[in-house]
């Protein structure tokens, strides 16, 4: 559901619709004032005070507690009249997850201390702060898409300093930028939280992104964005003398940003934040960039919460672990810009595809690795529990028969032709640490199957510490003695039902029923009446359960402590096993590029600095992944060849020309993501920025109509193209009136073909038939069509783009296709030829055109209402008009001298003149049209009518 930013209290709090005070302390319980401390450290989270079975929320919170989650709300007391609201303990996870969901702030307050030890009130105190951007609970997570937090700070000459962070794997990163910049680059980015400095509002695009959730606002004292305090922070966090190697010195506001944002993920996590270990810097240069707009306009990525099928991520996604989903989701939002990168993936693509055997064995170790990124970051936050652990070492086994695999790549059983790239093959089995010495540890000490909680015993194996195998023996030795006292009781009292059983509110005892109650020794001690039975306890049945149930508590915090300990030996090792995860993260992405190259016959690409791009019988990739019915017609591409940078594509309605159009697009992006492409061949120059500018949708809450998002647009793409851009117009300027449409797209062109520094590589389809003319009056504009078969009146559609320029729109067949009666049809074809003939004879508006007058049959029968009277028809023009049309069209202006088309324009208006005064005879002929020495001779006036 979208949060309105306006309602966001300094800090993000959303202040509630009730305004609801608290009693005067001296009004309230101990355990209240106790809700109401930990309540005011932390005035913009909705609070869960852990009372028993329950978290409960007080006060506000429990009003919009109840109405976000369906909660029954009730009160404290009658008394005091205190909202409250809870939710079960063992349900906080999902309830939790509902509230972040929706952009909410919560902080668990827990019972810290065992309540049978504790002295009066239960201590409690705040133990967890999670925010949308900061939450690292796999509950809260989507498994394959990252989620980022965010901050900003504002710097010199309109810059802007952004950092993000991925709290649950560590990814840190930060860059500057203009405005326009900026809001493309977080494009690429799920940003759940965004902290600012106080006074600052954001773009709007950043506040209020037309795709996706906003992201929740959290305004930050001024002084956390400080530079020097900021330089402080990182180089204390990285254990730096400074931030040169990270490369983001000289980036101040960037860096302020980062330092502003690493103190606020600290606070939250309330944890070192090992796995942070590195801060990169957001480099434009080094990645293609791809808009808003464009990853919605080529369905890259599915919207948040969408299935991917219908996207390239969805045709692509082939990976095996949340790790290799994530970076591939990463890789087609930011492609990459940088030769080497591309060529080492491209080679790595190839070694994979090349040889079935090894990747079959990579892809089966694969599937049996967990997400180590975001276990990584829970057992580090100390939030991981025995499971994690075990699930990390399940993992960290598979690691020495996956490096094993990834070796083979390239070897003596795959053809020769496959060399291994330099790092994306032989480095990358390097970078595989499998940890020996942490993973044998925790297969070491332990179970297989440890339970959920850590705190009930149960997770180590015998023999991993003495004190504790003791501590077992004993809490075994009483079980079983207590287990034994049942038979000796029978036999000895003769009461032959008695049994020996436990609970938590009364611990052992031994239960008789009532027909047997005579027979119960005098020693038996009375301790609770049943309907049908009595529960007795003896001294020495007391004295065995004190020293079970010691002995199971003193076990139970043992087995605490050593999994404390574990939990933090692994910890310390996280750097190590995050580079493990990112390691594998690449080696899964590459074999699912391969995977799906073997699978739809992909090619590799050729990528190149700079040139023509050329591209041999392309494929649309999801077009033809989900259109099984039909094979796909491939289509060739070349743009720059010969010079021409732009190309006019004209044709029918569901012909294929955005089809064409985003193939294009995604072919290029798919190479310079590193992945195989849907062609017999391709050539790819770098590019810098793929812009679209394909189909509209009002944005109503903006107040932005169809016309004016069309124009935002492509006024982002006029101002940003370069030589080295790809540029897909589809329709442009359609939203509006006939003419005003057609100037814009003509004017569009022509800008775009005379950029200064060269034209961008444009494709533009188009239903203005007028923008091929184009072609002949620049020199790198080129028309091509696609191409129509008509037979028998039949129109089919071939799919085929070709060069030329199409000769019709054939809308009212497709409106035919689309199932318009047939009345309706005849009526607009006769409309259309009389439009047409205007156009042609008359050079008419169609609003000055007979429309009404034409086939009255044509309306449906017993349509109601008899139409409006048609206006009368208008005169055919008269002889002498129809000349001077017939000597306008004979006219050749590139033969004509100025004098000579001065006397010719003086001549047609004369004789026009003297028409509309009724002495110009209808059965004129035409005027002469100039023979190149002189004006044209003017019709005789003294010629009579017939």
């Amino acid at each position: 559901m979208p949060r309105d930013p306006e309602r966001l209290a300094p800090g993000g709090a959303s202040p509630s619709p009730v305004a609801q005070s608290p009693a005067p302390s001296g009004e309230l319980t101990p355990m209240m004032r106790q809700y109401l401390a930990a309540k005011a450290a932390h005035p913009d989270a909705l609070l869960l005070f852990r009372m028993g079975d329950f978290y409960e929320l007080f006060y506000d919170d429990a009003v919009r507690a109840a109405d976000l989650l369906g909660l029954t709300l009730t009160s404290r007391d009658k008394r005091s009249g205190i909202p409250m609201a809870g939710v079960p303990w063992h349900a906080l996870d999902t309830y939790v997850a509902r509230l972040v969901r929706e952009g909410h702030r919560v902080a668990i307050c827990d019972q810290v201390e065992d309540p049978k030890l504790a002295r009066g009130l239960v201590e409690r105190r705040v133990t967890e702060l999670i925010t949308p951007g900061t939450a690292i609970a796999e509950s809260l997570l989507e498994e394959r898409t990252n989620t980022f937090l965010g901050a900003l700070k504002p710097g010199p000459g309109g810059l802007w300093g952004v950092a993000l962070a991925d709290a649950s794997t560590g990814e840190f990163l930060a860059g500057e930028f203009d405005r326009e910049g900026l809001a493309a680059e977080l494009a690429g980015f799920h940003v759940a939280e965004l902290l600012v400095p106080e006074g600052l509002v954001p773009p709007e695009e950043i506040r209020n992104p037309v795709e996706g959730t906003p992201p929740l606002l959290t305004v930050r004292p001024s002084a956390e964005f400080d530079l020097t305090s900021a330089r402080e922070r990182l180089t204390r966090h990285f254990a730096t003398a400074s931030l040169d190697g990270f490369d983001v010195a000289d980036l101040a506001a960037g860096v302020a940003a980062a330092g502003a944002l690493l103190e606020y993920l600290a606070a939250m996590r309330q944890s070192p934040l090992r796995h942070v270990t590195a801060l990169r810097r957001l480099r434009p240069q080094s990645t293609m960039t791809l808009d808003e707009a464009t990853l919605q306009h080529l369905d890259v990525l599915p919207r948040r919460g969408e299935p991917a099928r219908g996207t390239l991520l969805g045709v692509l996604d082939k990976t095996a672990t949340a790790m290799g989903g994530r970076l591939l989701r990463r890789w087609l939002a930011r492609p990459s810009r940088e030769l080497p990168a591309i060529a080492a993936r491209l080679a790595a693509v190839e070694a994979f595809a090349q040889d079935d055997e090894a990747r079959g064995r990579v892809e089966t170790e694969l599937r049996a690795i967990g997400d180590l990124e975001r276990l990584a970051s829970r057992i580090e936050s100390g939030r991981g529990g025995a499971r994690e652990l075990r699930a990390v070492a399940d993992s960290l086994a598979r690691v020495p028969p996956l490096r094993a695999a990834i070796a083979l790549l390239g070897s003596a059983g795959a053809p020769e032709s496959v060399v291994p790239p330099p790092y994306m093959v032989a480095e990358l089995a390097a970078d595989l640490d499998p940890l020996p010495e942490i993973a044998a540890r925790i297969d070491r000490e332990l179970v297989p199957e440890p339970p959920l909680a850590t705190t009930e015993g149960g997770l180590f194996k015998d023999g991993v510490h003495p004190e504790l195998d003791q501590i077992r023996a004993g809490a075994r030795d009483g079980k079983q003695w207590i287990a034994e006292l049942e038979s000796e009781e029978r036999a000895r009292t003769g009461i032959g039902n008695l049994k020996v059983g436990f609970n938590r509110v009364f611990g052992y005892y031994i239960e008789v029923t009532r027909g047997q109650l005579h027979a119960v020794p005098a020693h038996y001690i009375r301790k609770q009446t049943l309907v049908g039975a009595e529960r007795f306890v003896t001294p020495e049945l007391k004295e065995m359960e004190a020293k079970v149930l010691g002995a199971e508590e003193r076990l139970a915090r043992l087995e605490q402590a050593l999994f404390v300990e574990l939990r933090d030996a692994v910890a310390a090792e996280v750097p190590r096993l995050l580079a493990t995860a990112r390691a594998i993260a690449v080696a899964d992405t590459l074999a699912a590029f391969a995977q799906v190259a073997r699978a739809r016959s992909y090619v590799r690409p050729e990528i190149v600095a700079a040139g023509p791009l050329v591209i041999t019988a392309g494929r649309h990739p999801v077009v033809e992944a989900l259109r099984l019915d039909e094979p796909f017609v491939p289509n060739d591409t070349r743009v720059g060849e010969d010079g021409a940078q732009v190309l006019i594509i004209t044709g029918p309605n569901m012909a294929g020309k955005s089809t064409y159009l985003r193939q294009v697009g995604l072919i290029t992006l798919m190479a310079q993501a590193g992945s195989f492409v849907p062609a017999a061949a391709a050539r790819i120059p770098l590019t810098d920025r793929i812009f679209t500018r394909v189909g509209a949708a009002d944005r109503i809450a903006r107040g932005q109509s169809t016309f004016l998002v069309e124009m935002a647009e492509t006024a982002v793409i006029v101002r940003a193209a370069t030589r080295a851009s790809l540029v897909l117009l589809d329709e442009v300027g359609r939203g509006t009136s006939t003419y005003d449409g057609l100037s814009i797209a003509w004017a569009v062109a022509e800008y775009l073909h005379d950029l200064a520094g060269g034209a961008p590589r444009t494709l533009f389809a188009t239903h203005y038939h007028e923008l091929t003319r184009l072609a002949r009056e620049l020199p790198n504009v080129k028309n091509l069509n696609v191409a129509v078969s008509e037979q028998g009146g039949e129109v089919r559609f071939l799919r085929r783009i070709i060069e030329g320029a199409a000769d019709r729109s054939y809308g009212i067949h497709v409106a035919q296709l689309a199932g318009l009666p047939s009345p309706l049809l005849r009526r607009a074809r006769e409309v259309l030829r009389l439009l047409e003939e205007g156009d042609r004879e008359l050079g008419e508006e169609p609003s000055q055109l007979s429309l009404f007058a034409a086939a009255p049959s044509a309306r449906p029968a017993g349509s109601g209402a008899a139409p409006p009277e048609a206006p009368a028809r208008e005169a055919p023009p008269s002889a002498a008009e129809r000349a001077v049309l017939a000597t306008l069209r004979e006219l050749d202006p590139e033969r004509l001298t100025p004098i000579e088309g001065l006397a010719t324009l003086a001549t047609l208006k004369t004789l026009l003149a003297r028409t509309s005064a009724g002495s110009a005879a209808p059965g004129e002929a035409p005027v002469a049209a100039p023979g190149g020495t002189g004006p044209p001779e003017a019709p005789d006036p003294t010629r009579s009518e017939p």
